[in-house]
């Protein structure tokens, strides 16, 4: 029978100093309920215990440790915010090290890296929020540029930090866990795994940092109905394999002029299936990738739908490109295989009424060759000029990457488009992207 250990809530400076003695104190089992009030940090768990919060339970650091460790398997933590002002620290506010434990009702704010999860299996973060505290100072590359300022005593001359924002929650050589329902805001990448196996994403939302959801070196990674908004990119997979991203939103990475809702560098053998990826300055990006099945997607109103840079055996098949200033743009990707999706610029015609155009819809690889070889080249998107070139390029070739039987609008897909803002958004949306895109490439040649 667990027994519940309560630490004196009348005499909080004794609470402080007694928190870590009374989990030392408690038998492997045991139930820590802690009662309302600030403790301090560092906090190391050892042993399988419960450590329940009672009312409102805050953890401060003033240490350069980690503010709570838990080296030990069947650890649950649930209830405590961990308040952690360290600048810098290779260590993250709260490190795990164990297995099958369950943090359930946390919250970090942090200067640096939330939560770590290091060599530790099969756990399960639940209703998690990390918040990064590290102000921008003004910089539109989330993650750099950013300070805080440390004062010495008046007799000494202010020192002036450089304070890095880290990673929200940071998985390394850790497999199996479950990460679900926790919300992320204001860090370098949200949720980040590498060289990691098996772990399920699962209802998640990632804000306001560089990359969402970031994903290297990892294998069967299942991203599953979470949500990223207003980052650098919402979800970034390399050298990856065996992912599956169904059934989530990528919403308004729009912010950076290498912003991406979903990109995939290196990656075999995955599924993107039923995602709403929309607002972006490129929707779906995908470089020396092959296996990547993508269906039953919805790409809308992004500055480009998709771009597909040397990929080979992909399948596209049943998207949606709804009101995207440009619908999609390859190059160097011939063997793909884009058959039955819906373009909503196609010129199409259906003779059989098999509600499939009985002509192509080609993508043209101009404009991917050009910007690449010169990027301020950016500048003359659509204008008069431009696209007299690109057609000039392709006129009475054909271009080899196509999609052979593209959808004639159905009822679903007009429906689809009346949930859309019409194709004036899409214009005006593109003028925004565009001059932001302008201001960069100014910024970035009158520095140099």
């Amino acid at each position: 029978m667990a027994l519940a250990l309560i630490l004196p809530a009348a005499y909080p400076a004794q609470a402080e100093a007694s928190l870590q003695a009374l989990i030392d104190q408690a038998a492997p089992g045991d139930t820590v309920t802690i009662p309302e009030g600030k403790y301090e940090g560092p906090i190391r768990i050892t042993k399988p215990l419960k450590l329940l919060a009672q009312g409102k339970v805050r953890l401060t650091n003033p240490s350069e440790e980690a503010a709570l460790t838990i080296a030990a398997d069947d650890v649950t933590l649930q209830g405590i915010t961990v308040l952690d002002s360290r600048i810098n620290s290779d260590d993250a506010s709260i490190i795990v090290s164990g297995n099958r434990n369950l943090l359930e009702k946390v919250t970090v704010e942090t200067m640096g890296t939330g939560i770590q999860l290091r060599g530790a299996n099969a756990n399960t973060l639940r209703n998690v929020s990390v918040i990064g505290k590290v102000k921008d100072r003004g910089s539109t590359s989330a993650g750099h540029d950013h300070s805080a300022h440390l004062s010495k005593s008046a007799s000494k001359p202010k020192v002036t930090v450089q304070a890095q924002k880290g990673n929200g929650i940071d998985l390394y050589d850790s497999h199996d866990n479950h990460l679900i329902d926790n919300q992320v805001t204001n860090v370098f990448d949200g949720i980040y795994l590498e060289k990691s196996t098996g772990n399920e994403l699962t209802q998640n939302r990632v804000e306001k940092s560089r990359y969402g959801y970031h994903l290297m070196g990892t294998t069967q990674t299942s991203l599953k109905n979470n949500t990223g908004i207003e980052n650098v990119t919402g979800a970034m997979l390399m050298e990856t394999a065996n992912a599956t991203v169904v059934g989530n939103r990528f919403l308004k990475q729009q912010q950076n002029p290498n912003s991406q809702g979903i990109l995939l560098y290196d990656v075999k053998n995955s599924l993107l299936a039923d995602n709403r990826i929309e607002g972006n300055r490129v929707g779906l990006y995908l470089e020396r990738s092959s296996g990547i099945t993508v269906t039953g997607n919805r790409l809308s109103l992004n500055f480009v739908g998709m771009q597909l840079t040397a990929s080979t055996g992909n399948t596209w098949t049943n998207n949606q490109f709804i009101s995207n200033v440009i619908a999609a743009q390859a190059q160097n990707s011939e063997t793909d295989n884009l058959n039955g999706n819906y373009w909503d610029n196609l010129l199409g015609l259906d003779v059989d009424g098999d509600h499939k155009s009985d002509l192509p819809y080609e993508m043209n690889p101009f404009y991917l060759g050009l910007t690449d070889a010169i990027p301020a080249y950016q500048l003359f998107f659509q204008s008069p000029g431009f696209v007299f070139l690109e057609n000039l390029f392709t006129s009475g070739t054909g271009s080899p990457i196509r999609d052979e039987t593209p959808l004639m609008p159905t009822a679903n897909v007009v429906s689809a488009e009346s949930q859309t803002n019409s194709n004036w958004g899409a214009a005006i949306l593109g003028l925004i992207l565009l001059a932001g895109s302008c201001t960069f490439i100014y910024v970035g040649v009158k520095k140099s």
